[in-house]
């Protein structure tokens, strides 16, 4: 069964990378505090003709943005792939009063769209430190059936965030098999969050033909019974409307369920996606850079392009928590070198008897 659902995680992982929609979001720091923001994204012709309908960014393009359109692609890496860029959004901020560079188009794009950026500047006589903190939100919408029903905290930061603070001590082998089980459990989940949201529509939309009302009370009663006995639940990754008016058919042997999916198709596929929207998310990947001013002291990523650091931010990464990108930085202050020198030079000639 693990083999199986391997087989099924690889084969979502890549669906969902082949139509990956990329950003390239490059964060400049200052000695002084102002904060340089660029976002690269692939537009269209519609909107390179003018059409703002079409804006390819998850988030708004207000009049403080500065607008770049190149006069052919550029490609870039992203993570091991190639990716077409030929827009350039860019704006400044003074980052110590604030950082408020984004206002997303929806409200399902917030979490990729308006992370929570946060510059501390600290003076300590001989260095200035930096601090840059920037927040993608969780993923609040992830529907009906929590994720902790079938995974713990641990679990969930280990396998989408790579945190494997609760896995110290285990060696490879056991990681492999932890990370297996835990890969399954969640395929689960996905499904099982799916076959609610189905489940639910069916019920919605079986309230409108009154002759079939009596099978109202028998759903609710059975819906435990039909998920443990549905035999796709751990073969699976899609549960739709349109499955799950089958698999009732088929459990109380009539059509009723099957003609209702035929009058309502369309209304039951729109509300699924409807309810589904935050999975559109998984269709983003942002390729975030940072560069800090001065010498860098810490920083939560080991990748690194050209001086900037590099994270790779997705709806993976903020599915089970916020996802964190931080840096720590410091500048040498020149001056308080030299005056030290003086101060301690002009000590030394008072203080020092001469012969």
């Amino acid at each position: 069964m693990k083999k199986r659902m391997n087989i099924v995680m690889v084969a979502l992982l890549t669906i969902l990378a082949s139509c990956s929609t990329n950003y390239q979001m490059v964060t400049r720091v200052h000695k002084d505090g102002t904060v340089e923001k660029e976002v690269w994204a692939l537009a269209d012709s519609a909107f390179l003709a003018g059409d703002s309908n079409h804006n390819p960014f998850l988030f708004r393009l207000g009049k403080d943005w500065e607008v770049e359109e190149l006069d052919s692609c550029i490609e870039t890496d992203f993570f091991g792939e190639t990716g077409k860029l030929n827009l350039k959004a860019c704006k400044t901020r003074n980052g110590l009063e604030g950082m408020d560079f984004f206002s997303a188009k929806e409200k399902w794009m917030r979490p990729l769209a308006v992370p929570e950026e946060k510059l501390e500047k600290h003076f300590r006589w001989f260095y200035t430190y930096y601090t840059y903190t920037c927040d993608f939100q969780e993923i609040k919408d992830k529907g009906p059936i929590p994720m902790d029903k079938y995974l713990s905290k641990a679990e969930q930061l280990f396998l989408l965030q790579g945190k494997a603070d609760g896995y110290a001590g285990m060696n490879g082998v056991e990681l492999i098999n932890s990370l297996e089980d835990t890969e399954q459990r969640f395929l689960e989940w996905f499904y099982h969050t799916q076959f609610e949201m189905s489940y639910g529509i069916v019920e919605h939309f079986l309230k409108k033909t009154p002759a079939e009302l009596t099978y109202l009370s028998r759903l609710e009663k059975d819906k435990e019974e039909i998920f443990r006995s549905d035999g796709n639940r751990k073969k699976e990754m899609e549960c739709s409307p349109e499955y799950i008016c089958r698999l009732l058919d088929k459990r109380y042997q009539t059509a009723v369920f099957g003609n209702l999916y035929k009058d309502y198709a369309r209304q039951m596929e729109q509300l699924f996606e409807e309810k589904c929207i935050a999975t559109q998310l998984f269709e983003y990947q942002i390729k975030f850079e940072l560069s800090m001013p001065g010498e860098l002291l810490s920083s939560n990523t080991v990748s690194a392009e050209d001086g900037m650091l590099v994270w790779k931010v997705d709806a993976y990464r903020v599915l089970a928590d916020n996802y964190r990108l931080q840096a720590e930085s410091r500048v040498m202050n020149i001056w308080a070198f030299v005056l030290t020198g003086l101060l301690l030079a002009v000590a030394l000639i008072l203080f020092i008897p001469t012969r």
